[in-house]
């Protein structure tokens, strides 16, 4: 009887394949504009089609449950991976709003959890498309959704990979460790959520001193959220910015800035306090103004981007130092190749001491250019 049953259940599996598809490429489109946005990334989104031998399988063991195929709520399958645990709940949130969920097959296992135990946490959710006529071809048919958090995928992979699951014949001592295991995943869970939490307040108190006007004091510590504000509100970088846009007759080229990066340049320089660059910035001023107009010129721009005078600060600040640490900064852009590398370092060189000869100042040889200058006055002796 069995066997007529898994026969008929694998006819329909095989007639309903190309629906099948074109619900993973539909819901594929729906995760991606109605699911996700640009303020909420998940971490990764898993669709599969249940194989032929898996649906056997599962008739196999627990036919008796299923009358028919639809009966079965997880032949077409979604696995939706968070950063954070606190994001499960808001993904699930988009999920319900979306579709049409089936109560009665949907588990929430962090709930149904022995408080005193650690281990196996997500949320199942089966749903259905919407009823309306775009998504017809699809009725009756359900997806099975399961949330989870990363850690939480960590310890469901590592489990599922030791054959963990049924717990049948393993020794008390081996699942109490799996059980410390799990506990510390829990609470390294919980533990980014507070750290992001905490980082959300402390951009807060930031931003809110700002809006008040109260300026920002000089032994500020210069980090991803107050170089932000910095590049937003600070008078010297933006009386230098607007003054290089006008002398060099460009725009100012608007994108996300990468506070990162910029963080990065900084970092490397050992400047950690805003007073620090406040300092550099108006003592490096005209060096600065110098610099960006050679760059400009030489790459032929006529925008420019806010973080690009830290840039020529670095350039500023690397002129007079010797080709081993110019070639140490430029090892911070992995995107750069050793001949450009080796370029950008022979530049620096140069405008530094163009800088020099411009301003009467005395040149700061690096040891390669005091090689290159002697072998220069050799060759005008001859």
């Amino acid at each position: 009887m069995k066997s007529v049953k898994l026969d008929r259940f694998l006819k329909k599996y095989d007639r309903n394949l190309p629906i099948y598809e074109e619900m993973i490429i539909e819901l594929e489109k729906i995760f991606k504009t109605e699911i996700q946005s640009k303020n909420y990334r998940l971490q990764n989104i898993d669709f599969r089609i249940k194989t032929k031998e898996s649906l056997s399988k599962k008739i196999h063991d627990k036919g008796r449950k299923y009358i028919r195929l639809s009966d079965i709520t997880d032949v077409i399958g979604a696995r939706v991976i968070t950063f954070m645990e606190d994001q499960v709940d808001l993904a699930a949130e988009k999920i319900k709003n979306f579709f049409v969920v089936d109560e009665k097959n949907t588990i929430d296992k962090r709930k149904i959890l022995d408080p005193r135990s650690f281990g196996y946490l997500s949320l199942h959710y089966v749903v259905s498309f919407p009823d309306i006529e775009k998504y017809r071809k699809f009725k009756g048919i359900r997806i099975e959704i399961q949330i989870r958090s990363l850690l939480q995928h960590t310890w469901a992979t590592i489990e599922h990979d030791l054959g963990y699951k049924s717990r049948v014949g393993i020794p008390d001592e081996l699942i109490r460790s799996f059980s410390r295991v799990a506990s510390l995943l829990e609470l390294a869970d919980k533990e980014f959520v507070n750290i992001k939490n905490d980082l959300f307040k402390y951009e807060e108190k930031v931003h809110d001193s700002i809006k008040l006007g109260v300026n920002m004091p000089g032994d500020t510590p210069l980090n991803n959220v107050t170089i932000k504000y910095f590049m937003e509100n600070n008078k010297v970088l933006n009386d230098l910015f607007q003054e290089i846009l006008e002398n060099l007759d460009i725009k100012h080229e608007k994108r996300d800035e990468l506070y990162t990066e910029v963080i990065k340049l900084l970092k490397h320089f050992k400047i950690k306090k805003m007073g620090q660059l406040v300092t550099l910035l108006t003592e490096k001023k005209d060096a600065i103004i110098f610099v960006t107009r050679k760059i400009i010129e030489e790459i032929g721009e006529k925008t420019m981007e806010k973080r690009g005078i830290f840039y020529s600060l670095s350039y500023v600040l690397l002129g007079e130092k010797s080709y081993s640490e110019k070639l140490v900064f430029l090892d911070l852009f992995k995107i750069l190749t050793d001949d450009e590398k080796k370029i950008m370092a022979e530049t620096m060189e140069k405008y530094h001491l163009e800088y020099q000869k411009k301003s009467k100042q005395k040149p700061k040889y690096s040891f390669r250019n005091l090689l290159l200058k002697k072998r220069g006055e050799i060759n005008e002796k001859n």
